[in-house]
């Protein structure tokens, strides 16, 4: 069986306690190196109108995504704190499970995880990085998706072009975490 297309069922609690079936699709265990080997990188930086502290302690605290970040529905982490590299994060965005693996933490500057497995097949690899700057009263953050996908990337079904979906997805996210910034200052 070819590992990339490896699929398995399990079976897991949902929210609601009731039992059922989930089918998980694997991707490349990949590190670091991966975002100089991907066949897609994007990359988007956006200002925060924040300290760099609070925006990654927002960024590293898995249950306030679906607050600030548009289609995240709840994310965690297994086990618990201290929380770091090694760390398994688990997250439900536009109704796909993912599984995650965190292989940077360095707090107020890199944050970074890989794609294990999700609910549908997503991709074969795919690597996200968050850096952080301090710039003036604000902070300066850049995400790269790195990604070897299934099919290419090219438009979204409403026939924007991927790049520009990406762009406008992380622009909506980052004035999102501002508003939740602002509203527990």
């Amino acid at each position: 069986m070819d590992p990339l297309s490896s699929q398995y069922s399990v079976t897991s609690k949902g929210r609601d306690s009731a039992m059922s079936e989930i089918t998980w699709h694997s991707l490349q265990p990949i590190g670091m190196e991966f975002v100089s080997q991907a066949e897609n990188v994007f990359r988007v930086e956006e200002h925060v109108a924040a300290p760099v502290d609070r925006v990654f302690d927002a960024f590293a605290d898995a249950s306030t995504w679906s607050a600030w970040f548009p289609g995240v529905e709840r994310a965690s982490y297994d086990g618990k704190p201290p929380y770091g590299v090694g760390t398994i994060r688990r997250s439900s965005v536009g109704g796909v499970e993912y599984e995650e693996t965190m292989l940077v933490w360095e707090r107020n500057k890199r944050w970074v995880y890989r794609v294990d497995r999700a609910t549908v097949p997503v991709a074969r690899a795919q690597l996200e990085i968050s850096e952080f700057e301090a710039v003036g009263n604000g902070t300066l953050v850049r995400w790269i998706l790195a990604v070897d996908p299934l099919e290419k990337l090219g438009y979204m079904a409403d026939g924007t072009p991927f790049d520009q979906f990406l762009t406008n997805l992380f622009r909506d996210a980052m004035r999102g975490l501002e508003s939740y910034l602002a509203r527990r200052s």
